[in-house]
């Protein structure tokens, strides 16, 4: 109470000089008022409550992280390159060969050759691609483009105009026996009576198998032996077109084939 009573009479000799003082004689009554508040808190420590001003609180926007879609990384098949024929080994196998005979008019002899790589494969002049078959033969008179060997002319024309007793024998070739094949087809481009067809399908297939045939004048003879070797009746050679049927011109490494003319495909005995 004592202490109370002290501070009053504080105060109040505080007020009496200030208004006794000439510089604070021109103060508003507010600002007098803010200078007793002032004395008054730091007497008491107590403090006069007023206006706050609170500034608001600014709350930044949240943004939320984006995450960019992600994209698998796309892979090409690959496909693996196909092997040429150079990229053969001399002993892999590369192609079925077949003596083959027929009985229609005077009969026939030749050969068929079937690819069984994934590439193109040479047969003598012709370029055979991959699971196709060539028939190769030779002709004489018969044959309006010349004598010598023609390429497809018996699958063509067996299939046209039919056969009658048919018979082939199978031999699987490597790359080196085909090369033979071809060297021998190559350089075989002529017909007389003691080389006919018997004799170059004879002379073909001697290359290639161990079930040697004699080549005798008539292809009949040429049927008997293949049959009693185990040969078979179900012939069966790729169908081709007559744009597909070629003659070849020259010999050894001078051969080229070109297509036959229409007339050589007409209907007359095999």
């Amino acid at each position: 109470m004592k202490k109370q009573l002290i501070s009053i009479i504080s105060i109040i000799l505080v007020i009496i000089v200030i208004l006794s003082v000439p510089t604070f004689a021109g103060f508003s009554d507010s600002g007098i008022n803010d200078v007793i508040t002032g004395i008054t808190e730091f007497l008491t420590g107590t403090t006069v409550e007023g206006e706050t001003t609170t500034e608001p609180e600014t709350t930044e926007p949240t943004t939320e992280p984006t995450t960019e879609p992600t994209t698998e990384p796309t892979t090409e098949p690959t496909t693996e390159p196909v092997r040429t024929f150079d990229k053969y080994g001399d002993d892999e196998t590369v192609a079925n060969v077949y003596i083959c005979t027929q009985q229609k008019g005077l009969g026939h002899a030749w050969i068929y050759v079937e690819n069984l790589t994934d590439t193109d494969i040479p047969v003598g002049c012709y370029t055979l691609k991959p699971d196709r078959g060539v028939s190769v033969g030779t002709y004489s008179i018969r044959r309006r483009d010349g004598f010598g060997v023609y390429y497809n002319m018996e699958a063509y024309r067996t299939r046209t105009y039919g056969m009658k007793n048919p018979r082939w024998l199978k031999q699987e070739v490597t790359k080196k026996t085909l090369l033979k094949v071809n060297n021998s087809i190559r350089t075989a481009n002529y017909w007389d009576l003691y080389f006919n067809c018997t004799f170059f399908a004879s002379r073909i297939w001697n290359i290639v198998s161990k079930k040697k045939v004699i080549p005798l004048m008539f292809p009949v003879f040429t049927g008997w032996q293949i049959a009693a070797k185990g040969a078979t009746k179900d012939m069966n050679m790729n169908p081709v077109e007559k744009t597909d049927c070629y003659k070849q011109r020259g010999s050894g490494k001078n051969a080229y084939i070109e297509q036959v003319k229409e007339s050589a495909l007409e209907k007359s005995a095999v």
